[in-house]
């Protein structure tokens, strides 16, 4: 089920509206209608308007688990039960002990040597087959809906917005970007060609006369911190225009700087987890990435402030 914004919804006059209209709200459609307007001051060409979002935390809730570990939950256990030493792994141990806390203190290098436990010696087309049915299958404890529906709503909608206004949008994730793509298109409207990611590395191997790509376990690119320029850079060769990342796991400084520093107009938006009431309320103990926001002059969205709705169908 595709679930981003239909056309009519875009011509209404409110582009957002399931954001308050607070500054936040504000500055983003003076942005986009400033590098939107031909002739102005701070015009950009439809080509060199790319906008690009991390994914959990960002566009779907990262907790309590992101999002790219609900198709390969048993795929883990399996493995685990195959190999007990396996589990020896700190980000193995936390998931089946469902210490979500320990989980995500591991970030995503331990979200990474999840995936590659669970895919250590499949196929691509074996680990892609079942992911969107997955997905659309298993609940999110918090929200009742389906993780596949479980899209922060005023992001669909900012998504959509730029769309509207000649943006490409990309995701660059730490998730692991083979997931990821399986995903992408029918909950955020992107297309998989436009994705970032992590990977583990695969092999060329030949099973029953046919020739198939293999995971061999081993981290290929962790695309977190500082690895997410490099690889937005690989992948388009510009900097984006609009950058939108979260608070949580420092991950999206790195990128949001390098759009900031990119000559003319940019705009940087930070998610800030503080409604524990409709969401999750957590911060980074050193407060980084909010200090980073206030340093460099990013905006930053408070889920408790800024939003009407935060995920609903």
């Amino acid at each position: 089920m595709t679930i981003f914004l239909t056309a009519n919804a875009l011509a209404q006059a409110d582009p957002l509206p399931s954001w308050n209209d607070t500054p936040t709200k504000q500055a983003i459609v003076a942005f986009v209608t400033r590098v939107a307007e031909a002739g102005g001051p701070d015009f950009v060409p439809e080509r060199e308007r790319v906008a690009v979002f991390d994914m959990d935390g960002t566009l779907v809730p990262e907790k309590p688990v992101p999002l790219a570990l609900v198709p390969v939950l048993a795929d883990i256990k399996d493995a685990v039960a195959g190999n007990p030493l396996l589990g020896d792994r700190p980000a193995v141990a936390a998931l089946l002990k469902g210490d979500h806390a320990a989980l995500h203190a591991a970030g995503e290098q331990g979200i990474n040597d999840l995936i590659a436990v669970a895919t250590d010696g499949r196929t691509t087309e074996e680990i892609v087959r079942n992911v969107s049915s997955l997905t659309a299958q298993a609940s999110h404890p918090k929200f009742g809906l389906p993780y596949a529906s479980a899209v922060y709503r005023p992001m669909r909608e900012l998504l959509a917005y730029l769309e509207a206004n000649g943006f490409r949008n990309w995701i660059c994730s730490g998730s692991p970007v083979l997931i990821t793509r399986a995903v992408s298109e029918t909950m955020f409207g992107i297309p998989p060609e436009r994705v970032i990611g992590s990977y583990v590395t695969t092999k060329l191997e030949e099973r029953d006369g046919r020739t198939v790509l293999v995971f061999d376990g081993r981290i290929g690119h962790l695309n977190d911190g500082a690895g997410k320029p490099v690889a937005i850079n690989l992948a388009m060769g510009t900097r984006p225009v609009f950058v939108a990342g979260n608070e949580g796991g420092r991950g999206d400084i790195a990128m949001m700087r390098w759009s900031k520093d990119r000559v003319g107009p940019s705009f940087q938006l930070l998610v800030d987890h503080d409604d524990g009431e409709r969401e999750y309320a957590y911060e980074e103990p050193d407060n980084y990435s909010l200090n980073a926001a206030r340093t460099y002059g990013f905006q930053v969205i408070s889920i408790k402030r800024d939003w009407k709705a935060v995920v609903a169908p």
